[in-house]
């Protein structure tokens, strides 16, 4: 697979499925124009309207262009119903949602700048756990949800309005990036023991999630728009 040069903004990259280990593979031959709120390329605060203005113009002055998103920056949250405030809620919200909305809006606003009918691929990283019901995650799971829902709605509309700009979402299962421990049934993942009933076991590396970023990005992928990719290893159905 290769993106033939094609520029796109990666939003999360400092950390986690996107980071500096995994990102060459994100490059494929095309430019992954790193941001984070630290230690990236650009610096982004994702909920911040014009930080999305200034980075989105940042990478299209560096690079003449943009050819769409990997929308990847996110936060977790767990514990249990009663201890989770209203202002934890949001700020969980705020990230996996807001932040997400505002990169595709943003995006999508610069690749119908650049010619008609617009082209371009998105990808929204969202969880397994937008479709899987376990304790302790009510906000992780609800904004995964969220996220997911809406990058496929958008994908329809975009695609009624006749833009080419395919919006897709990938949903990883467990991968062992440092947010690990700190989300979904942090007791499970302590025990090596525990994968034994998952089909491929688990947790993923970060690149199996990012070859199927890199796939819904190319051009292999052309007729998929609007679908929910699961890499979870079986995960979610055992």
């Amino acid at each position: 697979m290769t993106l033939d040069g094609k520029v796109f903004i990666v939003t999360g990259a400092a950390s986690g499925i996107v980071c500096s280990s995994s990102r060459p593979r994100l490059k494929a031959s095309g430019v992954a124009v790193a941001t984070d709120l630290a230690d990236a390329a650009v610096r982004l605060d994702v909920t911040d309207p014009a930080d999305w203005d200034r980075a989105v113009a940042e990478a299209v002055g560096a690079h003449g262009r943009l050819d769409g998103l990997v929308s990847n920056a996110g936060v977790s949250s767990s514990g249990a119903l009663v201890d989770l405030d209203l202002a934890e809620f949001r700020r969980v919200a705020a990230v996996n949602v807001e932040g997400a909305f505002l990169g595709i809006q943003k995006v999508v606003a610069q690749l119908r700048r650049q010619g008609t009918p617009a082209r371009g691929s998105i990808v929204a990283v969202a969880s397994v756990m937008a479709s899987q019901a376990a304790p302790g995650t009510a906000a992780y799971a609800a904004t995964k949800a969220a996220l997911s829902n809406m990058a496929r709605a958008i994908g329809v509309e975009l695609g009624r309005k006749g833009d080419f700009i395919r919006v897709n979402v990938v949903a990883p299962g467990p991968v062992a990036t440092p947010m690990l421990r700190a989300t979904m049934l942090p007791d499970r993942f302590e025990d090596p023991a525990s994968w034994t009933s998952v089909p491929l076991g688990g947790p993923a590396d970060a690149d199996d999630i990012a070859e199927t970023i890199v796939f819904l990005l190319s051009d292999e992928a052309s007729f998929m728009t609007s679908s929910v990719a699961a890499v979870d290893g079986g995960w979610s159905l055992t």
